[in-house]
């Protein structure tokens, strides 16, 4: 991420970044999405594949070892005994300051 000018940990910092533009009543909530089957099991394994130009382009893998992990990565979603979860996603609001 941080190679491509994104901010890995951006979500904790959000709630300064609001107050700091004038924001007030500012507040925060953090959502961990985990489930048992259905899609949030499948959302690593299709993101994998999204950015796999990516990891192969910046030599993180080669073609053998990321098609090696997207299928166990499938199959260890479709197990029903397996808990998958997607990212922490950071939730923050406030009012604007008057």
């Amino acid at each position: 991420m941080q190679t491509r000018g994104a901010d890995p940990n951006i979500g904790p910092r959000l709630p300064g970044l609001l107050r700091e533009a004038g924001f007030e009543d500012v507040q925060m909530k953090l959502v961990h999405p985990a489930a048992l089957e259905g899609g949030i099991k499948l959302l690593t394994c299709v993101t994998l594949e999204n950015i796999a130009e990516a990891v192969l382009d910046d030599d993180l893998a080669t073609e053998e070892q990321l098609r090696e992990t997207i299928e166990e990565l499938y199959a260890f979603a479709r197990d029903p005994h397996t808990v998958l979860g997607g990212p922490r996603i950071f939730q923050a609001w406030g009012r604007r300051g008057t």
